[in-house]
């Protein structure tokens, strides 16, 4: 049997054909098709030995042990998933379903219990904005944290995003959640992806966070990031996002799941920041507006001087790959912990690599 046979509009999502003998029949047909219409399509499948035995490793550790070969759990020509990935042009013979995830996920033992990853394989997660979203998404996925995904964002990868986006030249001009969805499933074929590439607006901000389990918010507009956040707080959903500061960034928790009563953004969102929006400022008193959002006191003398140059030296708000990476592994933890009942309090977190070489053993 075939699955996720969808390709999407931009052509996210992979094509699954299952180890049966309906799904070895439909994948040769597709092959044949494919290679008529569009030409080779290469085919991955000298690893699946491989990941056959590790996984039978997996079954019995105590062969490690012994020095022994474990025996091989599957006859992997007939039980292995075809997996396709359109985008690439290419088919990977991969495990079924639960021994791929097993082994996957093998190494997270024991830092992630078994319970403790069956629990957050239930979670949906909504991510809005997939620039600073981008290495989150990812981080996620590789940590098996969420088995659906919703992801929006209505902007294009730039060159001028390659400094921090982990993509590349041939990705230039696609959709930034499309790009994140392909990487997500080019991990784990499995998952479930919606992709919104128009991004978010206030007609369906409720539907994007209505089944989600947890919010990321990680967008440009201020007054979609407001709204955002007084329909999470009517759905009790948690929202968390991070914002950089050259080499530090800034995480902001609140537990609207908890306390639903608790102000927007920890208070940075005061009516005053909302009628500012609102009376739509001229460009230097919106990226002051920017400045103030992030918080002066937390900023890096070099970035908080920049803002003042943007518009007249600078293209943008400066950003680093470094502080990418590591917003996505704050998102990833938080997240994580939030997920599994965690103790941790609503609030804005600030630290990161200028404190790198401040302890000393």
């Amino acid at each position: 049997m075939t699955v996720n046979v969808h390709e999407g509009p931009h052509g996210y999502t992979p094509l699954l054909f299952l180890g049966t003998k309906e799904g070895r029949e439909e994948f040769a047909s597709f092959r044949a098709s494919w290679e008529k219409e569009r030409g080779k399509l290469t085919l991955i499948d000298d690893l699946l030995r491989e990941e056959n035995a590790e996984y039978g490793l997996l079954l019995d550790p105590t062969f490690l042990a012994r020095g022994e070969k474990p025996p091989f759990p599957f006859d992997a020509s007939l039980d292995g998933t075809w997996v396709v990935y359109p985008w690439r042009s290419v088919a990977v013979h991969v495990l079924p379903e639960e021994a791929f995830k097993a082994l996957r996920l093998s190494r997270n033992k024991d830092l992630i219990t078994a319970e403790e990853g069956r629990l957050l394989a239930s979670k949906t997660i909504a991510i809005a904005g997939l620039n600073v979203g981008n290495p989150a998404a990812i981080c996620l996925a590789q940590e098996g944290i969420g088995n659906k995904f919703r992801m929006a964002d209505n902007d294009t990868l730039a060159l001028s995003n390659l400094n921090r986006f982990r993509a590349g030249l041939p990705d230039l001009g696609e959709n930034k959640a499309v790009l994140s969805a392909r990487q997500a499933y080019e991990i784990d074929p499995f998952l479930a992806i919606e992709v919104w590439p128009d991004g978010i607006a206030k007609d369906n901000l409720e539907r994007f966070i209505t089944d989600a389990d947890i919010v990321v918010e990680e967008m440009d507009n201020l007054p979609l990031k407001i709204l955002l956040r007084e329909e999470a707080r009517k759905k009790k959903k948690p929202v968390v996002m991070v914002t950089g500061n050259g080499h530090d960034i800034i995480l902001d928790i609140e537990r609207f799941d908890t306390t639903p009563d608790l102000p927007l953004l920890s208070g940075k969102l005061t009516k005053d920041v909302i009628d500012a929006v609102a009376k739509k400022l001229p460009f230097e008193e919106k990226i002051a507006l920017a400045r103030d959002f992030m918080g002066r006191e937390y900023l890096s003398d070099r970035l908080n001087d920049s803002f003042d140059k943007v518009g007249k030296t600078l293209i943008g708000i400066p950003q680093l790959a470094e502080a990418s990476f590591l917003r996505g592994a704050v998102l990833a933890h938080a997240i994580r912990d939030i997920l599994l009942g965690v103790p941790v309090e609503s609030g804005r977190y600030a630290f990161g690599l200028s404190q790198l070489y401040t302890v000393r053993s």
